[in-house]
């Protein structure tokens, strides 16, 4: 496993810099209604930097299963019926911090 060293940190910082964190959202057949629902549940909190899923061409509402929404700034909490969104899980895959 790559171990990352940080050269330009200060030992009393616990956190200062951007904060990105990959999400992922899971139901089978996602509808564009419940997609909506999820972002704008994070855009409460966060800004959507990106969006994909594992269809291909893109979001194809009905179809894709999992959608990868990559996030910067705090999240709100993941799990089930996310947002309000019933049956769509949330789960945060990484969280990276500059």
């Amino acid at each position: 496993m790559a171990v990352i060293t940080n050269t330009n940190a200060k030992s009393g910082v616990v956190y200062a810099g951007k904060m990105v964190t990959l999400i992922t959202l899971s139901k089978t057949n996602i509808t564009q209604a419940e997609l909506d629902v999820c972002t704008q549940h994070i855009g409460t909190t966060a800004t959507i930097v990106g969006i994909g899923d594992d269809t291909a061409g893109g979001f194809n509402t009905g179809a894709s299963d999992v959608v990868h929404v990559l996030v910067e700034g705090p999240v709100p909490a993941v799990g089930a019926n996310y947002g309000g969104a019933t049956g769509v899980t949330a789960a945060a895959v990484a969280a990276f911090f500059e």
